[in-house]
């Protein structure tokens, strides 16, 4: 059975791009992902964030931020309970300004708060829940600006360093299409055109596929196809949903296309891979 999909319809409903929960996790959080934007800050308590099939751990000052690309799972430390704030939003809340800051990089942000900056970090969260509890005058105004003020805290932290694309797209002449490759990282599981990315870019579809040949060493279908490889390779070994539900998880309309690009990617079919990674893990122990 495919890990559950959290969509913008249930959690966020019509109309509404934020949501806040004050959440209490003593029995883990199964594998899931999310059609958006989530950011979480742990106040209380240890346990594991499992991003993509990598594990994070968590304790009180923990805070990350995923995107609608990520699968993730949480489970609290034996004799644990985990209390955190959780936002969920849509990407239009944020200012054009934020999202260059922010989306400068296409992985997953996580980051640490010091105990002497805890109470300033909750501040912020009760500042969210208060003004969309009363709704007074500025309400939506002082809600954006605490969202963004704690997007900006994980950003400044998180230090993990840049992939070279990263690093070739923050240059001056990739810049048309920067906003493209983000655009393309956090939705290539959904139906995603060349035209659409262009859109992105405000480029001609000509010259975007040109130049975001040029930028990242291959075309469009090829960088889209190796993305949703990439997830699938690691929600096969994240879990045991079977194959077929990774594939179209991952982006692909058609299991004979999944298994047959899969294979001329990897050199074996998604199940056989799923057989020899999780036989050699074993034989490391």
């Amino acid at each position: 059975m495919e890990p559950k999909r959290l969509t913008k319809e249930h959690f966020l409903g019509l109309n509404v791009p934020l949501r806040l929960y004050h959440q209490i996790v003593d029995n883990g959080v199964d594998l899931h992902w999310h059609e958006f934007y989530e950011f979480c800050y742990i106040t209380k308590g240890s346990g594991v964030n499992i991003i993509n099939g990598s594990p994070v751990p968590l304790q009180a000052g923990s805070m990350f931020l995923l995107t609608p690309a990520d699968f993730h799972e949480i489970y609290p430390n034996p004799g644990e309970t985990l209390e955190l704030y959780n936002v969920v939003f849509a990407e239009e809340i944020l200012s054009e300004e934020l999202r260059e800051v922010l989306f400068a990089r296409f992985r997953w942000y996580s980051a640490y708060v010091e105990p002497h900056e805890h109470q300033r970090i909750c501040a912020e969260f009760e500042t969210i829940g208060t003004e969309m509890t009363t709704l007074r005058l500025g309400h939506s105004i002082m809600v954006k600006g605490a969202l963004e003020r704690l997007l900006l805290e994980l950003a400044r932290r998180d230090d993990t360093s840049a992939s070279s694309l990263e690093v070739l797209v923050s240059s001056h002449r990739a810049a048309p299409i920067r906003k493209a490759l983000v655009h393309i990282q956090h939705y290539f599981r959904e139906e995603i055109r060349l035209e659409d990315a262009a859109n992105q870019a405000r480029l001609a579809p000509n010259y975007f596929s040109e130049c975001f040949k040029e930028t990242t060493g291959v075309n469009f279908q090829t960088y889209v196809q190796n993305l949703r490889i990439s997830f699938a390779q690691s929600l096969l070994l994240a879990s045991k949903i079977p194959v077929t539900d990774v594939c179209y998880a991952s982006g692909f309309r058609s299991i004979a296309h999944f298994n047959r690009a899969f294979k001329m990617k990897t050199g074996v079919s998604p199940r056989q891979y799923r057989q020899q990674e999780t036989v050699s893990s074993t034989e490391v122990y």
